[in-house]
């Protein structure tokens, strides 16, 4: 699908919910990029890591390509939408791989993030998964209770193999899904200390080292989840 752009994500989904108030709506997709033009991939935004940080477009697979080429750094890129409101309903998923490339002294500490409620200063609840661990957290900025959610989990693709990941927060709730699978869901005691709007998608490396890991993003789609 076509998406809008440059709009805000409040404003988008009030207009969809009362043009048809009578449907249940579980979702309102307001931002959807297949990365299938250049001009598409022109529209992410890089938002963190400076010169560590690299992305280009692959004409020939329609894909994002990102590199670390420094760690620890983790290189943020973010779609031109962001929510209106304080504690937007926001959901962000995308469809990210760490490739093979990757040296094996640096795979276990690369990972794929996404981020709602994203401001500065570390500011948002993030999902972050290793795929060559196959780990997870669910991580708060700034930290609080029941934040990092951490574990293992099955569903998670390893190295060169695509994970979808996807983070929704929904009032207090926060809920982290991998390959259609929740892993993780808490409910923040005090969600008004989170006060992004902004959302955000990322690869990153935890290594202390000067090697570079290298991934490809497929798609990131965001929508504003039905309270």
């Amino acid at each position: 699908m076509r998406k809008p752009s440059f709009s805000t994500i409040s404003a988008l989904a009030a207009a969809v919910i009362a043009a048809g108030a009578a449907t249940s709506i579980a979702a309102v997709t307001v931002y959807d990029n297949d990365m299938s033009s250049q001009g598409e991939f022109n529209e992410i935004l890089r938002s963190g890591g400076g010169k560590r940080c690299d992305k280009k477009y692959r004409e020939k697979t329609k894909v994002m390509h990102a590199s670390v080429k420094r760690s620890p750094t983790t290189c943020s890129f973010r779609p031109p939408v962001q929510g209106d409101d304080e504690l937007p309903n926001q959901s962000v998923a995308v469809d990210g791989k760490i490739l093979k490339d990757t040296p094996r002294s640096m795979r276990g500490g690369a990972f794929i993030e996404v981020t709602v409620r994203a401001g500065g200063s570390g500011t948002g609840y993030a999902l972050r998964i290793f795929p060559d661990r196959k780990r997870y957290e669910l991580k708060r900025g700034p930290a609080g209770a029941n934040f990092p959610a951490q574990g293992k989990n099955k569903a998670i693709k390893r190295i060169n193999e695509r994970n979808r990941i996807e983070i929704v927060a929904t009032g207090a709730e926060v809920k982290a899904l991998v390959n259609g699978k929740e892993v993780a869901t808490v409910n923040d005691s005090n969600p008004g200390q989170v006060l992004g709007r902004k959302v955000r998608f990322a690869l990153g490396s935890k290594a202390k080292k000067d090697k570079t890991v290298v991934g490809t993003f497929k798609r990131v789609a965001v929508s504003v989840p039905d309270p």
